[in-house]
């Protein structure tokens, strides 16, 4: 009965991330004494929002997952690494019998451990409300203990949720008190952002100036664009999806020249990247909207929830929060981001890595989001475009370290943030050194 309970709670509500965001707003306007057209608006509101956000994000992935499909074969690599979303390895665990039953019921008791150890421990001010990412890390850290470390039972729970306890508790402490002087109290950050975000931070105050805000900028010329939120994104992208283009048609791959035409269809390949970088921005308004709609219920919803239960707590939210924070700041960061993941994969190139990394565009704008708004309080324009460089290349190198230390490099997959490749990675290593037979 007890399993059955956790099964119907993880299928019905902790899976479903738009419907427990809902019933905390409900929970938190309730306590605020609201009416009934008042929380139902909220609970919608809410509800609607992370379904728009979450109808966003297959966009984004397929039109970023474009690139590295046709700069394989195009390079000649016939094993590399591509960052891919955290969903991946969720479905790896959960298609392992064994794990299946195990995962959900370890995911919901970590996150309700790590509310009471808010509750309870008045230093830990965040409570990490974006769901999805419990979730895969809880199923990253399965999928190693049991696959690689051959553990089982109470060992392989322990292990598997408290590492992910660890994080989703104490990281976001890390970025705290730069996320909400960046929003000004509102919200802090709780996503895959934390140490990468509070790197930046540290290197942003060393190489920038805080009084020189990258919001302040007047861009010259045709580069006032890269200012214009979404827009911004609209000019970028298009170059980037022309050069990959131009590596594939002057480099006369046959295969890589057959899969762009295969996939463009009737339409004309250099049209059809042109469009495929226009639809990755059409996913990223949508992604964007649905945070507004969201953000806007639950943050005042939470304070109900805190000001009864966890008063000295914020909501740890998605790091596309920080987006409209800082838009400017994001963009700058975002394209020295850009740069420095290409250069990895330059790097590859020219001397011959036994592993290829093929550069990221979906970490290139979402994890300079909170990277970005954080470089710019710390160090203004200059900071974010050191910050971007810097954060770009450490992420896309740990890529091929979380690959290579679960075990799994065949598959070519990895995370695509810094946090959810460096974190795993470490305590794979510590565990196969120590404790690998």
């Amino acid at each position: 009965m007890f399993l059955l309970i956790f099964e119907w709670l993880n299928t019905n509500l902790f899976s479903q991330t738009g419907l427990l965001l809902g019933l905390i707003a409900v929970i938190g306007l309730t306590l605020q004494k609201k009416n009934v057209a008042e929380i139902l608006e909220g609970f919608v509101t809410t509800v609607l929002g992370v379904f728009i956000f979450t109808v966003g994000i297959p966009i984004v992935g397929s039109s970023a997952s474009l690139l590295g499909n046709l700069l394989k074969p195009a390079l000649g690599v016939t094993g590399g690494v591509i960052g891919t979303s955290n969903t991946v390895f969720t479905g790896m665990a959960l298609g392992i019998e064994y794990l299946a039953a195990r995962v959900p019921i370890c995911f919901i008791v970590t996150w309700f451990i790590h509310v009471l150890l808010v509750k309870l421990i008045k230093k830990l001010k965040v409570v990490y409300l974006t769901m999805q990412n419990v979730l895969s890390l809880t199923s990253c850290f399965y999928f190693f203990f049991y696959t690689v470390m051959g553990y089982t039972g109470l060992l392989l729970d322990v292990l598997s949720g408290g590492f992910t306890l660890l994080y989703i508790t104490l990281f976001p402490m890390l970025t705290y008190k730069d996320s909400m002087a960046v929003t000004d109290g509102s919200f802090a950050l709780g996503h895959f952002n934390h140490m990468s975000a509070w790197i930046g931070g540290k290197l942003s105050s060393l190489f920038g100036d805080s009084k020189k805000s990258a919001e302040d900028l007047t861009l010259p010329g045709w580069f006032k664009n890269f200012g214009g939120g979404g827009l911004s994104i609209a000019v970028a992208l298009p170059i980037t999806y022309i050069v990959v283009w131009l590596i594939i048609v002057i480099g006369g791959n046959a295969e890589a020249l057959t899969l762009l035409t295969e996939t463009a269809g009737q339409t004309n390949s250099l049209i059809f990247m042109f469009l495929s970088a226009i639809q990755f921005t059409a996913g990223i308004y949508i992604l964007l909207y649905g945070i507004k709609m969201f953000l806007g219920s639950l943050v005042p919803a939470f304070q109900g929830v805190s000001q009864k239960f966890l008063p000295h707590a914020a909501p740890g939210v998605d790091n596309v929060a920080f987006y409209a924070m800082a838009p400017k700041s994001v963009t700058i960061t975002m394209i020295s981001y850009m740069v420095g993941t290409v250069l990895v994969s330059i790097g590859c190139i020219v001397f011959k890595t036994p592993i290829f990394i093929v550069f990221n565009l979906i970490a290139a704008f979402f994890e300079s989001c909170s990277v970005g708004a954080i470089a710019n309080h710390k160090g203004g324009w200059k900071g974010c475009i050191v910050t971007g460089f810097v954060i770009g290349v450490v992420s896309t190198i740990s890529m091929a370290f979380f690959t290579a230390g679960m075990g799994i490099l065949e598959k070519g997959v990895a995370q695509i943030n810094l946090d959810p490749n460096a974190y795993p990675a470490a305590v794979y290593y510590l565990f196969r050194l120590i404790f690998n037979k």
